[in-house]
C-alpha cells in the first residue's frame, strides 16, 4: 500500500513539474503595422516564444499559412518573416501590402498574435 502511495504522489509531482515548466507568451505583442520602402525590404519578427522551444509559423489574416517565395519572402527557422527589396514594377498587394499573423506553438498549446499590417 505504502508503494502505491508513493507512487500516486510521484505521478503528481511530475504533472505538476511539466506544468509549471510549459510555457507560451508574447515577448513584445504591440506591433501593429510595418512600413518600409522597397529598396531595402523589412524583417519582422514574430513576437511569441515558450518553453518548451515553440515552432513559429505565419499566416495572411486569411488564416492562409504563407511560404517562401524565393528572393520575394522568406520565413526563417527563428521565425522572422523578412520581406526583401524589391524594383517597384514588381510590387504584388498580396504580398508587400497584407495583413499578416503569427503563431507559437508547443506541446502546451497554441497562442496567435495580433495582426500586423505589412505595407511597402
Amino acid at each position: 500500500m505504502w508503494i502505491l502511495a508513493i507512487f500516486l504522489f510521484q505521478s503528481i509531482l511530475n504533472v505538476f513539474s511539466e506544468d509549471l515548466h510549459a510555457s507560451l507568451y508574447f515577448v513584445n505583442a504591440s506591433l501593429q503595422e510595418v512600413v518600409f520602402a522597397s529598396t531595402t525590404g523589412t524583417l519582422v519578427p514574430c513576437p511569441a516564444a515558450g518553453i518548451p522551444p515553440v515552432t513559429l509559423r505565419w499566416y495572411l489574416a486569411t488564416g492562409e499559412e504563407i511560404y517562401d517565395v524565393p528572393g520575394i519572402r522568406h520565413v526563417h527557422p527563428n521565425g522572422t518573416l523578412q520581406i526583401f527589396p524589391f524594383p517597384p514594377s514588381s510590387f504584388n498587394n498580396l504580398i508587400h501590402d497584407n495583413t499578416y499573423y503569427c503563431t507559437a506553438e508547443n506541446p502546451s498549446g497554441k497562442i496567435r498574435s495580433q495582426d500586423v499590417h505589412i505595407k511597402a
